[in-house]
């Protein structure tokens, strides 16, 4: 009788194999419910925002290209967005890296020395998806009044400025730079600035967002997909960015301040009231005499309109001035008359804030052509009787200084692009108005400008 023991290598081994099998199976199981867990959680019912400290984040929704886009998605997901402020944008992108956000307001210039390849190795690594690139804009340098160096006392919007500048210059209080959109929005409140120039570098723009949150995912794919189908974006830009100056000029708001400061207080309870009569922004209201004709009652255009407000004769008579000669009566016509053009075209259909652009250029170039505008975007339009938005019209008004589309119309040639670069200036000028009377509590050098924002 043999007392060699059992060789129960080769039972071990199977056994320790069958017990490894076990354990895969029951790993994959429990990652397959972890998975299938994730995937149908519903969505948080509340998502944090990381955005750059930028004035067009901050604006009013009603002004913010970024906000009303959050807005919508947070109104189709049922959610509630709560926005954290950060002083560039590479912390806001930081905070959605650390999970400290959900989604990110992603602004500035691509990182030197990184492959298109690494980029995408290390989004994958953090979990941060990348939205398509929906705005670029140009950086632009700044010049000051006395040179380069700015004062060394700074306060509002120049504090702003600067402040912005750092995310784009090695040296921003001696070589300020910073993107196109945020030297439109902060131009008007900083007197120092001269000169501007373009550089050779741009800023993009678009949403970061966590892909391990669950839903957030595919819903923001999803989001992104249908505003770039259904045609919404280039409208919300109109609405929201259109009336920036694609060259601006720190001169002309330099007028603006030394019009306003020198001869609206003359004027500043009239535009009240009438403003307050006929429901119109007072800050419009001042806008428009600014630009018709920089409040010199006596102006008189080459085409023989008259006054503050630049009405016709025939205006004059039809709204029953007795005396074109007498401010306040004017200013109180032309807002009237503002509120007569508004009234008809929201009779047509329109919401308030298209009919308050189409009512601009009309007072600029009569309804008839605005009405002649409108009816060739109808034309082309395969929804017949549809009416067209103000961006349709201040894309076809230009058209009617050419005779063959003319000749198609009612009321005939027109300066069409003089009537959008009117509404353009007036909604620029509007915001700078309003801008300068809210700074105006400390220092501002227009504090008569107050009365205005009650």
């Amino acid at each position: 009788m043999s007392t060699t023991p059992p060789d129960n290598t080769a039972r071990a081994r199977r056994a320790f194999g069958r017990e490894r099998l076990i354990l895969g199976v029951l790993t994959a199981a429990l990652a397959g419910l972890v998975v299938h867990h994730t995937l149908t959680l519903p969505m948080p019912k509340s998502l944090v925002v990381a955005a750059p400290r930028q004035t067009r984040i901050t604006a009013d929704a009603s002004m913010s290209f970024e906000k009303s886009l959050l807005e919508r998605f947070a109104r189709e997901h049922g959610v509630e967005l709560t926005f954290v402020l950060t002083d560039t944008p590479e912390d806001a992108l930081d905070l959605v890296e650390e999970g400290r956000a959900q989604i990110g307001l992603a602004l500035g210039v691509a990182p030197l020395g990184v492959s298109p390849r690494e980029a995408k190795r290390e989004r994958k690594r953090s979990h941060i998806a990348y939205g398509p690139e929906y705005d670029r804009q140009p950086i632009y340098a700044v010049d000051w009044e006395d040179g380069y160096a700015p004062p060394e006392e700074t306060s509002g919007a120049l504090d702003e400025l600067l402040r912005v500048a750092k995310s784009f210059s090695l040296s921003p209080r001696q070589a300020p730079a910073l993107p196109l959109d945020a030297l439109q929005l902060l131009l008007p409140f900083v007197a120092e600035v001269r000169d501007t120039a373009p550089t050779r570098h741009e800023a993009s723009y678009r949403f970061v967002w966590r892909t391990d949150v669950p839903r957030l995912d595919k819903a923001m794919r999803g989001f992104w997909t249908q505003v770039q189908a259904d045609g919404s974006l280039p409208d919300l830009r109109e609405r929201t960015l259109g009336f920036f100056p694609t060259d601006p000029d720190p001169f002309e708001m330099e007028l603006l301040r030394k019009t306003l400061a020198l001869h609206l207080p003359a004027h500043q309870r009239v535009i009240e009231r009438a403003a307050r009569k006929w429901r119109l922004d007072p800050f419009l209201l001042t806008a428009v005499i600014h630009q018709e004709s920089r409040f010199n009652p006596g102006a008189v255009s080459a085409t023989g309109v008259r006054g503050l407000m630049q009405l016709t004769g025939a205006t004059l008579e039809e709204l029953d001035v007795k005396n074109p000669d007498d401010p306040a009566e004017v200013i109180n016509a032309g807002a009237r008359y503002l509120n007569m053009l508004r009234g008809q075209f929201a009779e047509m259909g329109y919401g308030a804030d298209d009919a308050m652009l189409l009512a601009l250029a009309a007072f600029n170039v009569g309804q008839g052509h605005v009405m002649d505008a409108i009816d060739l975007v109808r034309q082309g339009t395969q929804e017949a009787g549809a009416l067209p938005t103000w961006l349709g019209v201040r894309q076809t008004l230009p058209m009617l200084a050419e005779a063959k589309v003319a000749m198609q119309t009612r009321y005939g040639l027109c300066r069409g692009a003089e009537a959008v670069d009117f509404v353009d200036k007036v909604r620029y000028f509007a915001f700078a108005i309003k801008g300068l009377v809210l700074a105006a509590p400390k220092g501002n050098e227009l504090p008569s400008l107050r009365l205005a924002a009650n």
